[in-house]
C-alpha cells in the first residue's frame, strides 16, 4: 500500500467563496485540536462521538494525532481569514483489521462553519486519500436523526447503504 504523500497539503474554494487549507494532521496539533474540542457545543460532541463527553484524554490526543497516513489517515481543513488560518475541520479514516479494504470514517466541522460546505469538501478529500490507499468502502455510525450525514454521502453519488436498528443508523459508501 502506497503511504500518502505528506504533507498532504490542497486548497479548495467554499460555495460562499471562503478558501480552505487542507493538510495532514501533525503531532504538534494536539492542542488546537483539544481547543476546538471544548469550543464545540453539545450536539456536535455527542454527533461525532455518540456520546457526550467534556474533553478528550491525553491517549486520545494522541490517537488522533499521531497518525501513519497509511490504516490512520486524518486531514486538518484550517479556513483563510484576514488574521490568519482558522482551524475549519478535521477528518479522518481507520482502516478495518478485519477487512483492509473498508475504513470508519469521521468528520467534524467547528460549529460556525457548518452549512458551508466545509464538511462536502472533507469528505472528497477523504475519498481520494482512501481510494489512493486501496479502500473500497467508507462507514460510519451515527445517530439516526443525524440526517445531515447522510444527506452528505448521498450528495457524492456514490452506492450508500443504510441500516438502522435501536436508534443508530450503520452508513457503508461504496468507492
Amino acid at each position: 500500500m502506497e503511504k500518502i504523500s505528506v504533507p498532504f497539503r490542497v486548497c479548495a474554494r467554499l460555495p460562499d467563496g471562503g478558501l480552505l487549507y487542507f493538510r495532514g494532521i501533525r503531532p504538534t496539533d494536539r492542542n488546537t485540536l483539544r481547543e476546538q474540542f471544548l469550543k464545540l457545543s453539545k450536539s456536535s460532541v455527542r454527533d461525532r462521538f455518540l456520546a457526550v463527553k467534556s474533553d478528550l484524554s491525553p491517549a486520545e490526543l494522541t490517537y488522533f494525532t499521531e497518525v501513519d497516513f497509511i490504516d490512520h489517515v486524518a486531514l486538518v481543513a484550517e479556513l483563510a481569514t484576514p488574521e490568519g488560518l482558522r482551524p475549519a475541520a478535521v477528518g479522518r479514516f481507520v482502516r478495518s483489521d478485519e477487512d483492509p479494504e473498508c475504513c470508519e470514517f469521521a468528520i467534524t466541522v467547528v460549529d460556525d462553519l457548518q452549512g458551508r460546505g466545509v464538511g462536502k469538501a472533507m469528505l472528497g478529500h477523504l475519498i481520494q486519500c482512501a481510494r489512493a490507499l486501496g479502500i473500497r468502502r467508507l462507514e460510519a455510525e451515527v445517530f439516526s436523526e443525524n440526517r445531515r450525514v447522510t444527506r452528505l454521502l448521498r450528495a457524492t453519488g456514490l452506492p450508500l447503504t443504510t441500516i438502522t436498528e435501536g436508534g443508530i443508523s450503520h452508513l457503508s459508501m461504496s468507492l
